[in-house]
């Protein structure tokens, strides 16, 4: 009796935001033992190696002389920027908090695009955009005594400069994803964002001794398992579901990485911020479902 795809395709789906959630709190554990760049450095080499070895069985070529530019571009802000801020971010903030505020990038990307490209878009949309930041401005303000700190407000403006980098990085992929496929695209840019973080990482030197298994672990899972297979899984999904399906699950990211702080840091959420995380959820799927087939380019990231 053969298998409808789409089953597999849920499961395929489910594990991707699995795994994006779940790399917040993997993050802030790999924070007590090596540098933000350190870590951005390691585990895009991994994924590089990975992505590398498949692109390379696939026989693809490189990009070459404007669309070189623009995928460097695209490295530059997808994943070195994007890497940069969220790292380093996740120093002064909770994982929980982090994911809550990256999920509003659709939300992000719809306001960019009516802004910068008078793009028109429907009022429900607007409404999931005001609830979105309506959402973040509580998850914020309820986070306790030292909520406003300046510790604090610049753990999560940096989180959100790197959801404004992938907006960028979102928008240069546009043209390049009508002639190249989305493998060509991961690996070139993801190989441009290790090439730039290195050239921060490899001069702070690495110290043998902090690479415990524990440490080891968090490396390889966030560079082969949120990099690299996510990044299949999310491809086989989008194939078999479509991309409003796909863009609805994804909104389990966040809940995953509330989930993960609490169950592996020990982080706690006050009624405000759980009240202010659904407020960001309902908005974030008002946003993405009226957005049909285009929605999926700006939400899908082997980054995260």
């Amino acid at each position: 009796m053969p298998v409808n795809p789409r089953v597999p395709a849920v499961g395929a789906i489910f594990l991707t935001s699995l795994f994006w959630g779940i790399s917040f709190s993997s993050t802030k554990m790999l924070l007590e033992s090596l540098v933000p760049e350190q870590i951005a450095f390691f585990r895009l080499v991994l994924a590089v190696l990975i992505l590398g070895a498949v692109f390379g069985a696939s026989r693809q070529k490189f990009a070459r002389g404007a669309d070189l530019l623009r995928m460097g571009a695209g490295g530059l802000t997808g994943i070195f920027l994007y890497f940069l801020f969220e790292n380093n971010g996740l120093r002064f903030t909770t994982a929980g908090t982090a994911a809550l505020i990256v999920s509003i990038i659709p939300v992000l990307n719809v306001l960019a695009g009516a802004l910068f490209f008078r793009e028109r878009n429907p009022l429900r949309r607007w409404i999931g955009v005001i609830l979105s930041f309506a959402g973040v401005y509580l998850i914020i303000s309820s986070g306790g005594a030292n909520a406003l700190s300046f510790s604090n407000l610049k753990g999560n403006l940096l989180i959100l400069l790197a959801g404004c980098s992938w907006i960028f990085y979102t928008r240069i992929n546009e043209p390049l994803s009508q002639r190249y496929s989305s493998l060509a695209m991961n690996f070139q840019q993801t190989l441009a964002g290790a090439v730039l973080m290195g050239l921060l990482a490899l001069p702070r030197g690495v110290d043998l001794s902090v690479f415990t298994p524990a440490v080891l672990l968090n490396l390889s899972f966030l560079g082969l398992f949120c990099s690299a297979a996510a990044y299949f899984l999310y491809l086989y999904a989008l194939r078999n579901l479509g991309s409003t399906t796909v863009t609805t699950f994804l909104n389990l990211v966040p809940v995953f990485g509330v989930l993960g702080g609490a169950v592996f840091l020990k982080e706690t959420l006050s009624t405000g911020q759980i009240f202010g995380a659904l407020t960001v959820i309902l908005g974030v799927t008002l946003v993405t479902v009226s957005t049909g087939k285009k929605a999926a380019p700006a939400e899908s990231s082997g980054a995260l």
